[in-house]
């Protein structure tokens, strides 16, 4: 049992110094926390604070624009703009089953963002846009005769589908910002 434990401490010993390894080459963790070309999170945070976000219209596009303030605008109050990010929601559903007499009993909602971001300045620059539109997908089950639950559970469905949609969006500005400002440090 014992060297059972010792060849577990020895495989974490040498995971830790390859991955401490990786980070001297450069190497970033995708999923980690995004940081400036230095080191300095609060420079991130700061260009991140300075990104406006574009109108966006009806309800479900009220909470993408709200969500997206959450992780930019607010995370430095008081930052000046520098930035304008558009985003592009398409919104689409399926039915995904029926009862006998043909009502549906689960909707699944796909949803596809893009976005752009440029500089306020005039004109314009483009700073970074997505190549790809970022595809999500949720759905939800409409139970019978319960018309509250189901407009709950609907309204549950789009704010999971928002919330994801601003992490990649918010995930994807800051990496190109990151970029930005190594561009600069280094040109």
């Amino acid at each position: 049992m014992s060297r059972d434990v010792s060849s577990i401490s020895w495989f974490r010993r040498g995971l830790l110094g390859g991955l401490l390894g990786l980070s001297a080459c450069g190497f970033r963790p995708l999923y980690g926390p995004i940081t400036a070309a230095d080191g300095s999170e609060a420079e991130l945070e700061a260009e991140l604070a300075a990104v406006r976000i574009g109108p966006l219209y009806d309800r479900t596009g009220q909470l993408l624009r709200r969500s997206l303030q959450r992780r930019m605008e607010e995370s430095v109050p008081g930052t000046p703009a520098r930035y304008l990010l558009n985003v592009n929601v398409d919104l689409g559903s399926e039915i995904l089953g029926y009862r006998r007499d043909g009502t549906p009993t689960r909707i699944r909602f796909i949803l596809n963002g893009s976005w752009n971001l440029n500089t306020i300045a005039m004109p314009p620059q483009r700073i970074a846009a997505s190549g790809i539109p970022y595809r999500t997908i949720d759905s939800f089950n409409i139970p019978d005769l319960q018309f509250f639950s189901a407009d709950t559970s609907r309204d549950a469905a789009l704010a999971r589908l928002m919330d994801d949609l601003s992490d990649e969006v918010s995930r994807q500005v800051a990496m190109a910002l990151r970029r930005q400002k190594e561009v600069q440090a280094t040109g």
